[in-house]
């Protein structure tokens, strides 16, 4: 993951707060409870990016012999190979 849990964690509290107190939002349920529903949500959109990218380093693995003779240029193909998969997916990161 590309953030560490602590600053997840840190990141959805302070923004529950700033909603909060700009009045942008009234929320239902108690401001730690809602931070730690934030927290989850954004541990697995941050989740589903890793699963993402590991799914493209085994896709990839087809294709071993030709990047390491310098036929296929690694990055190239790795963003290639996500961009399709997240198009295909109707995911946002």
């Amino acid at each position: 993951m590309k953030l560490s849990k602590e600053r997840i964690s840190f990141i959805s509290k302070e923004l529950v707060n700033k909603l909060i107190e700009g009045k942008y939002i009234e929320p239902l349920i108690p401001k730690e409870q809602f931070a730690l529903r934030l927290e989850h949500i954004i541990t697995e959109e941050l989740m589903l990016e890793d699963k993402i990218n590991q799914e493209v380093k085994e896709l990839l693995k087809v294709y071993e012999k030709e990047i390491d003779k310098g036929d296929i240029d690694y990055g190239k193909m790795f963003n290639m190979i996500k961009n399709k998969l997240i198009k295909e997916r109707g995911v946002v990161l």
